[in-house]
């Protein structure tokens, strides 16, 4: 319990200090810079923004629970694991939560979701933690 709300504090914070400034994040040509090429559109090779059938197929049952963030993501680890399985690359796990919850989503965040689970020893072979390192 105490790892779930610590994860769900940091992500909290990762998010409000990656909005801080004029309002547009994407600004900074640090944030551009730092982010890896798989965060970038159209990595997993679909067109940019669109999630692997696969990778959708996983995130489908998010669909229904009207999540709004990332963030919220962070609270449902038992059905986020599948959709760490199931998508191809960091890159296809961001269009999918961006469909599910509905706008962009902040790779800086998405990284740091993913590097959470995949600290489990089940998930050591999934495509996205072999990416990740």
């Amino acid at each position: 319990m105490f790892r779930f709300l610590t994860v769900l504090v940091l992500a909290s914070l990762l998010v409000a200090c990656t909005n801080q400034g004029d309002g547009d994040p994407d600004d900074s040509a640090d944030s551009v810079a730092s982010r890896p090429a798989s965060a970038s559109p159209g990595a997993s090779g679909g067109t940019p923004g669109t999630a692997s059938a696969a990778c959708a197929d996983a995130f489908a049952p998010l669909v229904e629970m009207d999540i709004s963030s990332i963030s919220e993501l962070g609270d449902l680890p038992d059905e986020v694991q599948p959709t760490v399985e199931a998508c191809e690359s960091v890159a296809d796990w961001i269009a999918g939560a961006g469909e599910v919850i509905g706008g962009e989503i902040n790779p800086g965040a998405a990284d740091f979701l993913l590097r959470v689970h995949c600290d489990d020893l089940s998930l050591a072979r999934a495509p996205i933690c072999e990416e990740l390192g």
